[in-house]
């Protein structure tokens, strides 16, 4: 079912470039940076870049949807590898179909993202890191589409029950939701709280794609591929994912990355972050400011989730003690976390499943600080596509690199050996004699591991 244009409130958003205001007409506009913000599946993509952010996107989603074909083609080819046995070959008929089907679910419910049109070899994706990318991927955190939406209500009222805690028994008021993710909490706090209006943003298409056309009412059919299926048939389960009831109006829905939210300053009397303040590549200090920017004076901002900071930084990896101080630090009083344990991620069909620690914490707004600006994540020539990239000394090490690994891959021709092919490396006095051959061994062994490790992971939704 197509997905008619949907228009947030102007006065809740901002330009994410310039945080200046946003004109409306045929996209979503800004004056001073001279650009339009389109609508993406009917919702505003306001992305710093949005053209960027767009293609990006795009090659993860044909990445993604190649990978799981490919994966369907391994589970057939398994098939003609002389198993009799009827159980292992009715689970490699069930994943095969499942694969495929899915990939196909995918490709029809992303089509306003282009995941339609022709896309390029699956090679080319895995060579560019697009077919499983990092952080925020498509398939991050898909399991909770299937939480959230039809395997049971436990989980959904653990977490909602936290949230409905710390909230307070005032109303919300206006609230910002950051990371709507599969969306169910979002739908339960428009049901039971009445945010009025609620605007609720993630980077992940995949997830507003599903959340708003479930919110419209449409039943839609997606597949869970567990982690530990409990049985033969629970490998690939065809589930349904419906919202119990209508959904109340006033939730608007938008693409935005967190840490350059394009959210108008002071006008949220509500800021909720549900499982994402560990996840966001931005420093917490830096995000609690931001957070404060976005709330008027008395405001309050409700975290729940996990607090596994995973910087590669070790000073960011914080303690509970130093995110009570650094939200002091960033304008917030009373801050006092709450932990409790809670069922995370307990499917019916899989053996896999833990309880989890939530920390909740409300904090309210009590000083004004600096709004911290925009993040840098890259440098000009990265931000700026038509600007020359520059022969840095690290890169011409890595294009040497890529250069031998290209070269040894190419003296694979289905008749050297290993033997034959470090021979030809010594000849070419790119190794001594007694390394060589330990060393395309080695080489060749991690190409084996990550071809077949890469059909694996397609499944790890």
């Amino acid at each position: 079912m197509p997905v008619t244009r949907r228009n947030p409130p102007l006065e809740l958003l901002c330009c994410p470039r310039c945080r200046g205001p946003l004109a409306e007409g045929a996209a979503w506009s800004c004056a001073a940076c001279r650009i339009d913000y389109p609508a993406i599946d009917g919702l505003p993509w306001l992305f710093p870049d949005p053209q960027l952010a767009l293609g990006e996107w795009q090659a993860r989603i044909h990445g993604f949807l190649a990978g799981l074909e490919a994966q369907a083609t391994r589970y057939r080819a398994a098939l003609d590898g002389g198993i009799t046995r009827a159980s292992t070959r009715n689970r490699l008929k069930l994943l095969s179909a499942a694969c495929a089907d899915h990939a196909r679910r995918l490709r029809a419910l992303l089509a306003p993202l282009g995941a339609t049109r022709p896309a390029a070899a699956p090679e080319v994706y895995g060579a560019l890191g697009m077919a499983l990318p990092a952080g925020q991927g498509l398939t991050s955190y898909y399991a909770n589409l299937h939480r959230d939406w039809c395997w049971g209500d436990a989980e959904n009222e653990s977490g909602y029950r936290i949230l409905d805690a710390a909230l307070g028994p005032g109303p919300p008021g206006r609230t910002l939701l950051l990371g709507v993710g599969a969306g169910r909490l979002a739908f339960d706090l428009m049901h039971r709280r009445g945010p009025q209006p609620m605007l609720a943003a993630d980077i992940n298409p995949l997830f507003l794609a599903v959340v708003q056309r479930l919110f419209d009412g449409e039943r839609l059919e997606l597949y869970e591929f567990p982690l530990a299926p409990r049985d033969l048939g629970s490998h690939a389960v065809l589930r349904a994912l419906q919202a119990p009831t209508a959904a109340p109006a006033g939730c608007h829905f938008v693409f935005a990355d967190a840490s350059h939210g394009p959210f108008a300053a002071g006008v949220f009397d509500t800021v909720v972050t549900p499982w994402l303040v560990d996840v966001l590549d931005e420093d917490f200090a830096t995000f609690a400011a931001r957070v404060n920017g976005w709330l008027r004076p008395g405001g309050r901002w409700v975290n729940t989730g996990s607090l596994a900071f995973a910087s590669d930084e070790p000073a960011r990896r914080y303690a509970i003690e130093e995110v009570v101080e650094l939200a002091a630090a960033a304008g917030f009083a009373g801050v006092e976390p709450r932990e409790e344990r809670v069922p995370y991620l307990c499917s019916p069909a899989s053996r896999h499943g833990r309880v989890e620690t939530v920390v909740t914490f409300t904090a309210v707004k009590n000083d004004e600080v600096p709004v911290p600006p925009p993040p840098r994540r890259c440098p000009d020539w990265l931000e700026h596509a038509d600007r020359p990239v520059p022969l840095l000394p690290d890169l011409q090490g890595r294009q040497l690199e890529l250069r031998v690994l290209a070269y040894v891959a190419s003296l694979v021709d289905g008749k050297r050996s290993v033997r034959d092919v470090a021979r030809v490396l010594v000849e070419q006095k790119l190794m001594a004699p007694g390394e060589a051959e330990p060393a395309v061994r080695s080489f060749l062994a991690r190409l084996h591991e990550e071809a077949s490790s890469r059909g694996a992971a397609s499944l790890s939704l």
